[in-house]
């Protein structure tokens, strides 16, 4: 039996992490308003660095310098493209740093054999 543990959470959302996931490589989920995402631990982290670099404007032929209302995240279990309001942006990253946190902690809680 599956059951979801609240990792971290905010105003703009939650992380959770999902004993017995049906994907073992997604065992957390990022959930923003009503929508639930299955992500890997390198999938948060990849997130968190490409909302990092939001204000980093792309040079490419196609965005020519300005700066995207979308957020792709390449390189994931399932692809992803995330609608973004630059003024909710830093609430999404405390989101996600709170949620690396959170997940480093327990694993060295857990490599140092120390119950949490």
């Amino acid at each position: 039996m599956s059951y979801m543990s609240l990792i971290y959470k905010n105003p703009y959302g939650a992380v959770f992490t999902i004993s017995d996931a049906p994907n073992p490589k997604c065992n957390y989920q990022l959930v923003i308003d009503s929508m639930g995402i299955f992500m890997s631990k390198k999938d948060i982290y990849s997130l968190l660095n490409i909302v990092r670099s939001y204000f980093q404007p792309c040079y490419c032929e196609n965005c020519q310098g300005k700066l995207p209302d979308k957020l792709y995240l390449p390189d994931t279990n399932s692809e992803l493209c995330l609608m973004v309001d630059p003024l909710l942006l830093a609430d999404f990253e405390e989101l996600l740093v709170g949620a690396t946190f959170h997940i480093e902690m327990q694993e060295t809680l857990k490599n140092h054999e120390i119950d949490s």
